[in-house]
């Protein structure tokens, strides 16, 4: 019984320690996972902004208004930043991009999506 208690006084709180390094190690990885999650949440929302304002544009260009600046507002109402624009006859082709800083690093995000009107039907030998 003696033996015992000695022992057990002489560990000098490395139970303690040990506990906290698994805290530790749970608490890092639960921060890694949120950060990862926040990413692709983000990815996510580009992507869709991207189709967003492609069908934007190819629907206002198809309407007989300005694409381009269609898709200009919607870029700017889902918070990216229009790269380019092009119009060839109704079909649509934009690139959105979206930066995200994240532990002290600057994320982009570029994403490009083609819309169509629904009736389009491609020339012949277009290769669309």
């Amino acid at each position: 019984m003696i033996g015992r208690l000695s022992a057990l006084r002489t560990e000098g709180g490395a139970g303690a320690v040990y506990g906290l390094v698994v805290v530790t190690v749970f608490a890092t990885a639960f921060a890694i996972a949120v950060q990862v999650a926040a990413l692709a949440r983000l990815q996510h929302q580009v992507t869709a902004a991207a189709d967003l304002t492609a069908l934007a544009a190819s629907g206002s260009a198809d309407g007989g208004g300005d694409g381009c600046a269609q898709a200009e507002r919607i870029a700017a109402a889902n918070e990216v930043r229009l790269r380019s624009c092009a119009l060839d006859a109704a079909v649509a082709t934009v690139v959105v991009e979206r930066s995200a800083r994240t532990w002290g690093v600057t994320l982009t995000l570029k994403r490009t999506a083609r819309a169509a009107p629904r009736d389009y039907v491609p020339a012949a030998g277009g290769g669309r």
